[in-house]
């Protein structure tokens, strides 16, 4: 029987099979970046009986999407997790439709260039370049996540969503502080985000990580927004580059170039300002 709109968290209840469910849970918990967890930290966080929370993680491993440390007895994701992760990248057409672009961008500016989803207020990297210089490459990871209000990624993302639903999405999670320039109050965050609207691409000044600075801009398909790409690395390189315009006009460019290919092309060609040069460390509140 073909279940409609099976994919949807709102489908009604009676198509959850509430151990299914459970069990991805456990899978999610691992989406931190925590290596490993072991049964106890498990049950907490699923708010389950050990004994349930063992029985499922049981039946993980007999899949291969859960592995237990034979050192120290706690459980990591499995070889089987990271094959299908990989078999998701392998099918992506975001992916394939950025990789020439990628590839240009990194060529052309020597740094570290990424390709990122939203979910939440989360960005998850889909792709990484790593940059041509050999000092100063970024650490991050396919299928890390890292915090959407402080990142150029995120905020290139972000500033698609209406301030109303930013709001919403904020409404009980504060904006967590990560160097002395991440901006930590929702009224300063949607004033940035009106900027990047009207300038079309976002500037991440050290405010994720200190010495690392971005530039990133959002790619569309035919259905709206789908992705951000970004330049990073160290901030007084990415300064260097930013004192000419030109840096954020060919971030925008490659983004342009991936909308066309996914059918988004008119979005990504709306009109903005002339770019401006960002004072750097211009944050904090």
């Amino acid at each position: 029987m073909p279940i409609s709109g099976s994919s949807d968290p709102a489908a009604p209840d009676r198509y959850h099979v509430r151990s299914v469910e459970r069990a991805l849970s456990i899978l999610k918990l691992f989406l931190t970046g925590e290596g490993e967890l072991n049964l106890a930290e498990i049950s907490a966080r699923m708010q389950l009986p050990q004994s349930t929370a063992f029985r499922l993680l049981v039946t993980l491993r007999s899949s291969g999407l859960i592995e237990q440390s034979k050192n120290n007895g706690k459980y990591r994701l499995g070889t089987t997790s990271l094959a299908l992760g990989g078999a998701f990248l392998r099918s992506s057409d975001l992916r394939q439709s950025a990789k020439d672009s990628l590839e240009a961008l990194r060529d052309r500016c020597g740094e570290t260039v990424h390709l990122a989803v939203l979910d939440k207020l989360e960005v998850i990297y889909l792709d990484k370049l790593a940059g041509l210089h050999p000092i100063g490459l970024m650490s991050s990871r396919v299928g890390d996540r890292s915090p959407a209000h402080c990142t150029g990624l995120g905020k290139a993302l972000l500033a698609q969503l209406s301030d109303a639903e930013i709001r919403e999405r904020y409404t009980n999670t504060p904006l967590r502080r990560y160097t002395p320039n991440t901006i930590t109050h929702l009224g300063t965050l949607l004033k940035d985000l009106a900027e990047i609207r009207a300038q079309g691409y976002a500037i991440d000044d050290e405010e994720h990580e200190a010495g690392v600075a971005c530039v990133a801009a959002p790619i569309f398909d035919s259905a709206g927004t789908a992705a951000a790409l970004s330049v990073a690395g160290p901030s007084q390189r990415i300064n260097e580059q930013l004192k000419s315009r030109e840096l954020p006009r060919v971030v925008r460019q490659a983004a342009a170039q991936v909308s066309v290919r996914l059918g988004g092309g008119e979005k990504a060609a709306a009109p903005s300002p002339r770019p401006r040069r960002p004072a750097l460390t211009r944050f904090g509140s």
